[in-house]
Parts: structure tokens; sequence; C-alpha cells
């Protein structure tokens, strides 16, 4: 992957759901969707993919009169400088040692830019953890002066939601970190109170989630009403899992013909040789996908457990990279209970992504930005006095 290019089908898509708006009015429909089996025709925008930056980016090319390929770049990069913003801003606002500042500011530069540099969706999973967890993994202040943070709490069911519409699931790492350590704290405390920060947070999400699907379901009405492409498309399509899945198995792949290829062509090949005419990506698709899986990990039981071994060994071994000097901390010093479970619970959703689909670097930024600011934590709990 190379730096500041978002890959080329994805902007080939958003040029296309550009040509559909220009043609319908309408939002999140494509025209002349190549990449995804609509040559000159109107189909569901973001077809194979999470909707959101199918809307924002085509809606902010079309209002500044700016190109789809300079809108990309500004899109992903001006996001990343953003949480780069936030995440240091929260640092330096509740971290109070100078080895946890320098050692904070250091990783979040870091991985920071590793997200700017990537450019894509990918980059979300990264970018909106590390904007939040200087934030939240200071919980007790953010709790304890919670008007003072109202503003700060609503930001982040907002931040959560933007970002899991472009990225699924790459806010939800946070949101569950954040949700367990207030359920946590509430239980030791034995003050129940504060909870409602958590309906302060999910408010906007539900909010987000809401909006998009209005625009979705408008979309889909203008199609059914207007074309002829659900003989293509299933409009009812909901993100790929089992697809990913699927062609995860690959992950040893080489020179052992018992093992799918990891590509997105052999789950397709494979759903086709089941039925022939199942539409791509739909749910039966996605139902036929699941049957392979199991019957895969039923006729080679001992070959899926090499190969999630070898994903999680993977996984494991990115970890340490970016946990580094936190080794240290965590075999000289006791980490704390409200440490380890908001970093713990952010880690484990972060790893699931690599060993579920494939332990590629773009699907464990947000654990590269956990294990780093866990050091981070660590060093902040050895010094602290607070």
């Amino acid at each position: 992957m190379k730096p500041f290019q978002t890959m080329p089908c994805r902007v080939k898509s958003y040029e296309a759901t550009l040509n559909g708006y220009e043609k319908t009015d309408t939002y999140l429909i494509a025209y002349n969707d190549i990449c995804n089996g609509g040559e000159n025709i109107l189909t569901p925008a973001g077809y194979t993919d999470y909707v959101g930056s199918f809307l924002y980016i085509p809606f902010f090319s079309d209002l500044m009169n700016i190109d789809i390929d300079t809108i990309t770049i500004l899109f992903y990069s001006l996001y990343g400088i953003l949480c780069i913003l936030i995440s240091v801003i929260g640092l330096f606002k509740f971290y109070n040692t100078k080895p946890a500042l320098i050692h904070g500011t250091i990783s979040i530069l870091g991985v920071g830019t590793i997200c700017i540099l990537i450019s894509d969706t990918y980059s979300f999973y990264g970018l909106t953890s590390l904007a939040l967890i200087t934030w939240w993994s200071k919980i007790q202040i953010i709790a304890q002066n919670h008007r003072k943070f109202f503003i700060f709490i609503i930001l982040t069911g907002f931040l959560i939601g933007f970002s899991n519409t472009v990225r699924g699931n790459s806010g939800t790492d946070v949101l569950i970190s954040i949700i367990c350590i207030l359920i946590f704290n509430s239980f030791v405390n034995r003050n129940f109170s504060k909870l409602y920060i958590i309906i302060l947070i999910l408010l906007p999400v539900i909010i987000i989630n809401f909006q998009i699907s209005v625009l979705k379901n408008k979309s889909k009405n203008y199609l059914e009403t207007n074309t002829e492409v659900n003989k293509s498309h299933d409009l009812n399509f909901v993100r790929a899992i089992w697809h990913n899945a699927y062609y995860g198995l690959g992950y040893l792949s080489i020179n052992n013909k018992d093992v799918p290829e990891p590509s997105d062509v052999y789950s397709a090949k494979k759903a086709k040789e089941i039925k022939s005419d199942v539409i791509i990506y739909s749910k039966e698709y996605e139902n036929i996908l699941m049957n392979e899986y199991f019957k895969f990990i039923k006729k080679y039981p001992f070959l899926y457990l090499k190969i999630i071994l070898s994903k999680t060994g993977v996984v494991i071994f990115y970890f340490l990279i970016f946990f580094n000097i936190g080794i240290y901390y965590l075999l000289k010093n006791k980490i704390k209970s409200e440490t380890l479970i908001f970093f713990g619970t952010g880690v484990m959703i972060n790893s699931l992504f690599g060993i579920a689909a494939e332990p590629d670097y773009t699907y464990l930024l947000g654990l590269f930005a956990y294990s780093s600011l866990l050091g981070t934590k660590l060093i902040e709990d050895k010094y602290s006095k607070v």
C-alpha cells in the first residue's frame, strides 16, 4: 500500500457515487461503478463496503468543488490530524509525569502518522481509538467532573458513530472499553449514577446510525422504483462477514492445496461453485460461505487450529512491538485494575479483527494505538502520585 493512496477501486467508487448523485439527486447511489458490477447502470453506493465515506467524500467534493482524488486525501488526512490533536490534548490534560508525556507524545505521533499514511478507511481502526484513549483511560476524572466534560462526552459519541459509518467497528473497541470501565467503577464505588454517561455517548451513535439508515432506505427505494438492479445486487445487503472469514482461512495457503486462497475473488468463486446464480455479497451468498467455513473446520480441525494459532502469533508479535518499553513496566509493577480492564478490552477486541480475517497491519491499527498507549499508562501509573 502506497502512502496517501486510497485503494484505487474505492476512489473510483467515490467518483461513481458522485455521478450517481448528479443523475438522481439522491445520496448513496452510484453510476457506472465498474468495481462493483455496475457498468453504465445505477447501483447502491459502497455496495461491498461501509457506506459512510461514500456519503461524506462525494458530498464534500460537490460542496467544495474539489475533485474526488484531492478530497479523498484531505478527508483521511484531516481526520487523522484531528484525532492526533484530540489525543495530545488529552495526554497533556490528564497525564502528569514527564516520562509518560514523552512516551505518549511519541506513541501518538507514531501511530497517528502510520494511520494518515495509509489514507484509507482502515485508518479509522487506529485514529478513533487514538483520539479517545488518553481521555477515557483517566475515566475517574471525567466521571467525577461529568458536567465539566459534558461536551466531550457527546463528542465521544459523535466520533464513535462517525467512525463506525466509515469503517465498521472502528469505534466499537473504545466504546466497549468505556462501558466496561464505567460499569467496573460503578460497582467498586457502589455508585451507579454515573452510568448515564453511557447514554450520553450512545445517543449520538444512535442518531448517526438512524440518519445513515434513512439515506440508505431512500436510495434503496429509488433503485427499486426506477431500475432493475435488484437482479444483480442485493438491496438488503449488510456488510459481508463470512466473505472475509472464509478467505481468512487462506492465511497458510502457500503450497497447501487444502487451504483457500486469501482473496475476495476466491470467496466469490467458492460461492458460485455451490450456486452459480447466487448474487455476490447477498444474504444467501453469506450463508453459503458461512456453511463452507464450518465445513472446513469439521474437515480440517488441526489445520484450522494451526491457521488460528499462526494468526495469533502475528498479532502477539505486533502487540509486543508497539507495547515495547511497556513490557518492562508491566513486569516491574502491579498493573492497576482500571488499566487492565480498559486497555485489556481494547487489545482483545482489536486482536480479534486480525485473527478472524487476516493479521494484516491495516486491520490492527487499533491494536497499535492501545498497545502503545498502554505503555504510556503504565509509565504514568508508576511515577504519578495522583
